[in-house]
């Protein structure tokens, strides 16, 4: 048996395997915090909100958020190790036979069932997502399960992608036969929807690569979507996905046609006129769900748009924080201590600034949201932070005294 027949069988057997459901299991290593908001049923804007000075950013209306450290031992065994135990060598060995007496029809016909089988894999990872985001917005499901959700569907997704790297290279090896263009790009922009930047530092956080890894997540959920997003030293990145723009089953809206040749890119321009005039759009994947990136040295913008519904169904960000403009700026003292806290648009990151009241040095504190400690300020006195919708409890607090502040976050989007 040659390593290229193994890799394909050990495809078509994997891809087999029925989708497993996901267990409870302890969760060690994953803090909870008490969610703040509210959910409500009302549909949202669909298209991204328009915001002046930065990027745009896709809506999922009114949405409760919670906040959970990620860091090792989140004492879950995720399925994707057990889906590769799982392979039955008999099983393996006889595939083997067929496929080796196979002719290239034939073996063609292997190969685009088994593509069959991992596009419906990657689905059922989006109809997963959905059900427990859903959940957790009605309240029926833990913080814990969410963000094991994700890297649930974030370790499936890789695999599936190796596997589809593999089924590309053996439909290259098949006579006169190969898989189309759109083909593999729909099925890879699914699967990248699951392996995100965030989805990533958290896999790293859980799987003890770096014991020293930690992570506090802002979850965002509604009946609509969810936004994960995280402070990454000074960049912000943030996650969203919008359940109702994605229309799979229906005829791509953006297919090439005569005299527009890439509707789908000139779509994601007009979305995001901002980050398209101050970035440089690429198109790198199209059909079904198409994705269009706009990048400049403080934003990256990935956009997927669903060529069913027309909409953007996932919207990916990483920002500078200091690129960010000021949308309001207010202040409160106690205890000769003075707390500045300046907002950025669409209840993008915050900054928290403590000084001393009288001279303007900046003091240490700790900061808190709710019941939720954030961290430390810096040595300028200033600490980022990732405010929740809805009215929230802000608090300094130094060795000297304490600064408490009741702000109004009204901003929905």
């Amino acid at each position: 048996m040659n390593s290229a027949t193994a890799a394909l069988l050990a495809l078509l057997l994997v891809c087999s395997l029925p989708a497993m459901t996901l267990v409870a299991a302890d969760s060690s290593g994953l803090a909870e915090f008490e969610s703040s908001g509210s959910v409500q049923d009302q549909s949202p804007q669909q298209t991204p909100v328009e915001v002046d000075g930065t990027t745009n950013r896709l809506p999922i209306g009114d949405a409760g958020t919670s906040y959970t450290h990620v860091g090792t031992d989140l004492g879950t065994v995720l399925a994707s190790s057990d889906d590769e135990l799982r392979i039955d060598h008999e099983q393996y060995v006889i595939a083997e036979r067929e496929f080796d007496t196979a002719s290239p029809d034939e073996q063609a016909a292997m190969i685009e069932d088994a593509h069959d089988r991992i596009e419906e894999r990657a689905l059922e990872l989006e109809e997963r997502e959905e059900e427990i985001i859903r959940g957790h917005a009605n309240g029926e499901r833990s913080d814990g399960e969410a963000v094991r959700m994700l890297l649930r569907n974030y370790n499936e997704a890789v695999a599936l992608q190796n596997a589809l790297d593999d089924l590309n290279q053996h439909a290259d090896m098949v006579p006169g036969y190969s898989l189309s263009n759109q083909q593999r790009d729909a099925t890879e922009a699914t699967l990248g929807f699951h392996r995100t930047p965030i989805r990533t530092n958290l896999a790293l956080a859980s799987e003890r690569v770096d014991p020293n890894t930690e992570y506090d997540i802002r979850l965002q959920t509604s009946q609509h979507g969810y936004r994960v997003s995280i402070l990454d030293g000074s960049t912000y990145v943030s996650e969203t996905t919008r359940f109702d723009n994605r229309e799979p089953h229906s005829s791509d809206q953006f297919a090439e046609i005569e005299d527009q040749t890439n509707p789908a890119f000139e779509r994601g321009q007009e979305l995001y006129p901002w980050a398209s005039d101050s970035g440089s759009p690429s198109y790198p994947l199209g059909s079904g769900p198409h994705l269009v990136r706009l990048v400049l040295d403080d934003h990256h913008l990935e956009i997927y748009l669903d060529g069913g519904s027309g909409e953007v169904h996932r919207e990916l960000q990483e920002l500078s924080v200091s690129s960010l403009p000021v949308d309001s700026s207010q202040s409160w003292t106690n205890d000769g201590l003075e707390m500045t806290l300046n907002e950025t648009p669409a209840n993008g990151p915050a900054e928290v600034i403590v000084r001393d009241e009288s001279t303007g040095d900046p003091v240490p504190a700790t900061i808190a949201i709710d019941d939720h400690e954030v961290g430390q300020t810096g040595v300028d006195g200033s600490r980022w932070i990732l405010p929740p919708d809805g009215t929230y409890e802000l608090t300094a607090e130094t060795e000297s005294g304490t600064v408490e502040a009741t702000v109004d976050g009204n901003w929905q989007y």
